[in-house]
């Protein structure tokens, strides 16, 4: 088994989904070669032998059994649902995860690191702050807490969370709108972890992506607190070949900074996102045609003009944002990469 060293962070985990043993068994060999820790989502197994699951696991787990109630499958009594759990944290398990309004089931955890969870699978609640602190106070040794993004902005408030603590923390931001949140999360020190999927079967939780993904586009393993962040904005995704290109280009002129696709919903302004872009840590940024003509009235300046005086690149200086032109993605990376080389950036709350 992988060193379950606990005060690891910034690690990429695998949420499994198995329905038997010998499947979770087969997937955590699987996990083991492609990411740090693996979840074992007991809640969605038809039937499972724990003591053989744990025995001889070839990386660090999680064991969770989660109730509907918090976005999981299991229904029935309370107290045989958090059974598994005691019984996971006998064998050793180096984590275990109940939730915020069950903590008072779990006693001696033992060598086991206690996870107290919170979920809200249809917004982003405002006070997800607040929330945090609240299951701190808990006892908790990792807080977890998830909302649903319905845009862009409530992203913000998954950073918020992770930059006033310093407890480990697994803080989300679920659905398509929050996907930068799975990546982003890793520039904060206080960030145990981000959830991916193999890639196969069943999500177990939307906008999950996949651990070759986070590996082979995003880079994960290579995000630290002064990886600079750039965006691909427009009103739809950035495709992951565009993704991937940009950060593998980066990444071998030696900058030190991860390009996120910001898909900017219909009911949100690109303007506004702009000029969120200081909260967001946002540095600079290449605009798809699809939100150009959206982003002027963001600009504090143009730098240089393509055709009819169209900007395709934003930069962010301090409070100032500039525009330029660049025909393509790739075409604007050796000007932002220059920028960030010239004018070299040291996070301040990552």
């Amino acid at each position: 088994m992988k060193a379950a060293d606990q005060s690891r962070r910034r690690m990429i985990g695998v949420s499994l989904g198995a329905r038997t043993t010998a499947e979770a068994l087969d997937a955590l060999q699987e996990i083991a070669a492609l990411a740090d820790i693996a979840e074992i989502r007991l809640d969605f197994m038809a039937e499972y032998d724990l003591p053989r699951l744990l025995k001889n696991r070839p990386c660090p787990v999680i064991v969770t059994n989660r109730p509907e109630r918090e976005g999981g499958r299991y229904r029935g009594d309370e107290r045989e649902r958090v059974r598994p759990l005691l019984e996971a944290i006998d064998l050793g398990a180096e984590y275990v995860d109940i939730e915020h309004d069950a903590t008072h089931l779990i006693g001696d955890r033992k060598s086991s690191k206690l996870i107290v969870s919170y979920h809200d699978f249809h917004q982003t609640p405002d006070n997800f702050v607040q929330i945090h602190r609240e299951i701190a106070a808990k006892g908790a040794d990792v807080v977890k807490i998830v909302g649903m993004a319905q845009r862009l902005t409530d992203n913000l408030l998954v950073f918020d969370a992770l930059a006033q603590t310093s407890l480990p923390t697994i803080s989300i931001a679920m659905g398509e709108a929050g996907q930068i949140s799975r990546v982003l999360a890793l520039r904060f020190d206080t960030c145990l972890l981000t959830y991916a999927t193999l890639g196969k079967g069943e999500r177990v939780a939307p906008g999950q992506l996949a651990v070759a993904t986070m590996r082979d586009v995003y880079q994960a393993d290579k995000i630290d607190g002064r990886t600079a962040t750039y965006a691909v904005l427009g009103r739809e995704a950035a495709s992951d070949d565009t993704l991937a290109a940009l950060n593998r280009a980066t990444r071998e002129a030696d900058v030190n900074a991860i390009w996120v696709s910001f898909a900017v919903g219909s009911a949100e302004d690109p303007a506004v996102i702009v000029r969120s872009f200081g909260r967001f840590g946002v540095d600079a940024a290449f605009v798809l045609e699809s939100a150009r003509q959206a982003i002027v009235p963001a600009l504090d300046g143009v730098e240089s003009g393509g055709p009819n005086g169209e900007v395709s690149v934003v930069r962010r200086l301090g409070d100032r944002f500039l525009g330029s032109w660049s025909p393509s993605a790739l075409d604007a990376l050796a000007a932002i990469n220059r920028w960030s080389v010239d004018s070299p950036r040291v996070p301040a709350r990552l």
